[in-house]
């Protein structure tokens, strides 16, 4: 069996809900922002998902707290030969939150008329953070703290996941695919394999001293208050500007 195998084989077990995460308190650690671009030979690729699809304030450099920057690195030094860490998303300006929390905001307005404004507003905070530069409780990626991220295969290519990333549905739910396994239902080839390939990164990312959020298989963070109520420390990463 080899590592990729071995890791597949190990179910993801519960994660904890970030619950109350914005009143973890805050002890930062003035660690600086790096560039992605300036680590080299770290079997990290960047593609800037947000600058892509052009929304407004979207950068093209991604950039990381020094010492998520070490721990990507480390967790990409642990995949085997042939993979890679491909990140889309880390530290991100308040207009690009902005854009994206208003984005979602209305199509929640769209599918459900009845909500009202403030209900609107709650259900988009299960998948898009509130914008805050507020020092007491700053959005998760504007403190360099989280990522959004997969693993490319040899090409390039995001190894399948079972959804798009940033697909707000509960298909998105990390445990989703085990939560089926375990309910009894069988699932099909494509599903067992991205079952598998959400194993592979979510071990391999908690190895690396990451949590995960348990809503959306593809974000991690260390450091922030998001990772602080789940692991029981106190968080030293606030919001800060490159």
């Amino acid at each position: 069996m080899n590592i990729l195998e071995a890791v597949a084989a190990k179910p993801i077990p519960v994660v904890k809900a970030p619950v109350g995460w914005k009143e973890m308190a805050i002890r930062e650690c003035q660690e600086p922002l790096i560039a992605l671009s300036t680590l080299k030979d770290t079997g990290i690729l960047v593609e800037p998902d947000y600058f892509r699809q052009g929304l407004p304030g979207a950068i093209e450099e991604m950039y990381v707290r020094e010492g998520i920057a070490q721990k990507l690195a480390f967790a990409a030094s642990q995949l085997p030969a042939g993979y890679r860490l491909l990140v889309w998303d880390a530290w991100r300006p308040l207009s690009v939150q902005q854009a994206l929390f208003d984005g979602y905001c209305q199509t929640l307005r769209e599918q459900f008329p009845t909500l009202s404004e403030e209900e609107v507003r709650d259900k988009a905070q299960t998948y898009v953070s509130l914008p805050s530069k507020y020092v007491l409780r700053p959005s998760p990626h504007y403190t360099g703290g989280a990522v959004d991220l997969t693993i490319a295969d040899a090409q390039g290519y995001p190894i399948p996941m079972g959804t798009e990333f940033d697909a707000f549905t509960s298909a998105s739910l990390t445990r989703s695919l085990e939560e089926r396994v375990e309910n009894g239902e069988q699932l099909s080839q494509e599903e067992k394999t991205a079952l598998h390939h959400r194993r592979f990164l979510y071990h391999t990312m908690i190895a690396s001293g990451f949590t995960n959020y348990c809503e959306e298989w593809w974000h991690y963070n260390n450091g922030d208050q998001m990772w602080a109520v789940v692991s029981s420390n106190t968080a030293f990463y606030g919001g800060i500007e490159p």
